[in-house]
């Protein structure tokens, strides 16, 4: 069983990683029709959120 196994986040922006699910988080599968819409996971490794790109 390749439970270790990642891929990428299936929201175009997002460079999250996941296991076993398509999406990382809720608002990745909400803005699944809007690729071109900056990622608003809740994620800070995320290197597609440009809103919190300032918090660091």
């Amino acid at each position: 069983m390749a439970a270790s196994e990642t891929k990428k986040c299936a929201h175009p922006v997002c460079t999250c990683q996941v296991t076993s699910e398509k999406y990382c988080s809720p608002q990745c599968e909400t803005m699944e029709e809007m690729p071109d819409v900056d990622c608003k996971c809740p994620h800070s490794v995320c290197a597609g959120r440009t809103e919190y790109a300032a918090h660091a």
